[in-house]
């Protein structure tokens, strides 16, 4: 039987072996020198859940052309990655993934939810008043905004945060698919679907606000 080729798309930390995993910034390019990476931790510029072991990381924007050939891939896995970038550059990443991935391929994508995100605050507002924008704003933008940097460290620590530039319903991921070229697209719980390893890769943080979506090429 042939190797599967599994292709996961802004892996970060959580990538793992067995699938190439794509990513591209500062951070993917520190963790190519552990040493470098643990001295920023140790300096504050990096938060602590930053000092892992990461997986070994291809080097690649993934808004520009992949460098694989068409209809090469089995699966693609592209969790919380979307929502970093305009919705224009979403576009370009999808028609990349329908190319690469063969007849009958999956691709899997999770993204924050809007109704899911406005149902935490509406429950919030009414048990956490107070705190129910903090909350919300945290999840929106991906990071803590309210914050203001405080010394040299903590203002140069910004530059390795991305924040959030687009987010996504049912209905408007579902369409940015079938732009795309996919048609045979469904609608997962967390760790369910047909992408294989799903229980190592998905991460239970993102769960309660986000969705988690598979289409077949």
């Amino acid at each position: 039987m042939a190797k599967k080729i599994k292709l996961n798309l802004g892996s970060g930390p959580a990538g793992i072996k067995g699938w190439i995993n794509y990513d591209n910034g500062i951070l993917p390019v520190l963790s190519k020198f552990p040493k470098l990476r643990r001295f920023f931790w140790l300096l504050g510029f990096l938060p602590k859940s930053y000092d892992v072991v990461w997986p070994e990381i291809v080097l690649h924007d993934i808004r520009k052309k992949f460098p694989l050939s068409d209809n090469l891939v089995d699966y693609i896995y592209c969790s919380q990655v979307l929502e970093h970038f305009n919705y224009y550059e979403a576009q370009k990443i999808l028609l990349e993934s329908f190319r690469v991935l063969k007849i009958g391929g999956i691709i899997r994508i999770s993204v924050p939810d809007i109704a899911k995100i406005l149902s935490i605050y509406s429950k919030l507002s009414k048990t956490n008043p107070k705190t129910a924008a903090r909350e919300m704003n945290v999840i929106w933008w991906g990071y803590e905004k309210d914050i203001s940097p405080k010394g040299v460290v903590s203002k140069l620590s910004k530059i390795f945060i991305r924040e959030h530039q687009w987010h996504y319903d049912r209905e408007s991921i579902r369409q940015l698919l079938i732009d795309a070229g996919f048609n045979k697209i469904r609608f997962y719980q967390f760790h369910k679907g047909s992408i294989v390893d799903l229980t190592s890769l998905e991460i239970e943080k993102h769960k309660s606000h986000s969705l988690y979506l598979e289409a077949v090429k």
